[in-house]
């Protein structure tokens, strides 16, 4: 499980600067997602990769942390130290 900031995510890596007009399309996205949703909610959305691979995401917009994680157990104990402190 791997757990970044929101500012960190906002930096493009070398891969997505290869492919930087998605990049811009899902900065646009998130924009209009974070403008619609609003307040400190935590966000949670499924995306697949080009394998077919289903990769969780969640973002915790009060504390500024996010995670990538590869199964819904991994994004459920993310979600549980959240909650239950």
């Amino acid at each position: 499980m791997k757990v970044v900031s929101i500012a960190d995510r906002a930096k493009p890596s070398e891969k997505q600067k290869g492919i930087s007009i998605f990049w811009a399309m899902n900065q646009i996205w998130q924009f209009f997602l974070a403008a619609v949703a609003g307040g400190d909610d935590v966000r949670i959305w499924q995306t697949s990769d080009r394998d077919g691979n289903t990769w969780w995401h969640g973002c915790d917009r009060a504390t500024g942390r996010s995670i990538d994680a590869a199964s819904d157990g991994e994004m459920r104990a993310w979600l549980d130290r959240r909650y239950c402190k």
